[in-house]
């Protein structure tokens, strides 16, 4: 494959990705592969600042920040990928075939996110070699997305001047842009039964796996409606069979695209565990946690302007959709910086199937380049 008009070089971006994905880093351990980032960003001259996040989440490292100088008549940009992976990511064996690269089957392939992680250091090394005129950039590489965006939540944006930026961590295919998000909020609920022995005096007991069970099959979960899903991920309780459970724990969530319904789904979950703690006369200890906040790309905005326009000097048809999944984008844009998260190609992610065409994960480099230089057309006012 020979090098692009873009300034992309596909041989030496593959070989990049195929040494990232190498290099395993499940959440809290990306310690190595952010050492490798800081190599390639230093060795480019650029300065990369870690925060303290890898002590605030009991991690190895931090979020990496790469300060990039640029033209200041440009609004600072803010680009970012994820350095974590599901598990298993330890001894990733990549294996170009065709025109895939997948893993050996014995793991993921990582391409999520490491495939953002490649584009965003290719798009530097071309930056650096062409020294063209370039807004001023963040490259922000955030640990424990995977566990609950964690990183992105204790990254102290204060400590950037970006206005806007892109994320490039969804699924689909090249050329989709999240229009909207979903919110998610968390649950835990504890059901407290009262304890008896299960085989000398069971009716002075009151089981709270019965009285979990039973609301359990009372709630609205899975597929809502079109905006809005539920889900029960965990439950724990009980010590022995001769016992009659005393306490149970769940923990379940709800997201949804709309605000107003995802308050009515917060409510109608809550009131079926204190009815039916009621029924059976116990009591049951909610407690709901805002997880993320939604995401949402307007049309017409400069953000999403930027996105299409770049897009189509590729070539790449822009399609902005829904998405049922939160990224590092919702957060940080919760927390004012408007962010658009664009996919890059990565398929059957989370799974030992996982793959990647190479054309997209060169595409998907291209695509990082034509943003910034689309972003070095419009002079701050």
């Amino acid at each position: 494959m020979q090098p692009r008009r873009t300034g992309v070089d596909p041989e030496n971006l593959i070989a990049e990705f195929m040494t990232l994905v190498s290099i395993g880093s499940p959440s809290r351990q990306e310690g190595h592969v952010a050492a490798y980032i800081r190599g390639v960003a230093e060795e480019l001259g650029f300065e990369v600042e870690e925060d303290d996040a890898g002590v605030a989440l009991g991690g190895d490292c931090g979020n990496l920040i790469v300060r990039v100088p640029g033209d200041e008549r440009f609004a600072t940009v803010l680009m970012m990928a994820h350095m974590d992976t599901v598990t298993p990511a330890m001894g990733i064996n990549p294996i170009r075939e065709g025109d895939r690269i997948r893993s050996d089957g014995t793991t993921v392939l990582g391409a999520d996110d490491k495939a953002g992680i490649a584009g965003l250091l290719h798009m530097l090394g071309v930056l650096s070699a062409t020294e063209e005129t370039r807004p001023p950039l963040e490259i922000v590489f955030t640990v424990c997305e995977e566990v609950g965006l964690l990183g992105a939540k204790a990254l102290d944006t204060s400590k950037l001047k970006a206005e806007f930026g892109f994320a490039f961590d969804s699924s689909g295919a090249l050329g989709f842009a999240v229009a909207q998000g979903p919110a998610q909020a968390k649950l835990k609920a504890v059901v407290h039964g009262r304890s008896a022995h299960a085989g000398v005096a069971p009716e002075k007991g009151i089981s709270a796996i019965v009285v979990a069970a039973e609301a359990i099959t009372q709630l609205p979960l899975g597929r809502i409606n079109a905006q809005t899903t539920a889900n029960i991920g965990k439950i724990s309780g009980g010590q022995a069979t001769n016992i009659v459970c005393d306490r149970v724990e769940i923990f379940a969530e709800a997201r949804s695209l709309s605000p107003d319904e995802l308050a009515m789904q917060r409510a109608a979950m809550s009131r079926v565990f204190e009815e039916t703690a009621a029924r059976h006369g116990v009591t049951v200890d909610l407690e709901w946690q805002d997880s993320y906040p939604g995401l949402t790309l307007h049309p017409g905005t400069p953000l999403r302007l930027i996105v299409e326009e770049a897009m189509n000097s590729l070539g790449i048809t822009p399609h902005f959709g829904s998405t049922g999944g939160g990224s590092d984008a919702n957060v940080i844009a919760g927390k004012g910086i408007p962010v658009a998260n664009l996919a890059i190609g990565y398929q059957q992610i989370h799974t030992l199937d996982e793959w990647i065409a190479t054309d997209d994960l060169v595409t998907a480099a291209e695509l990082m380049l034509q943003i910034v230089r689309q972003c070095a057309k419009s002079v701050k006012v």
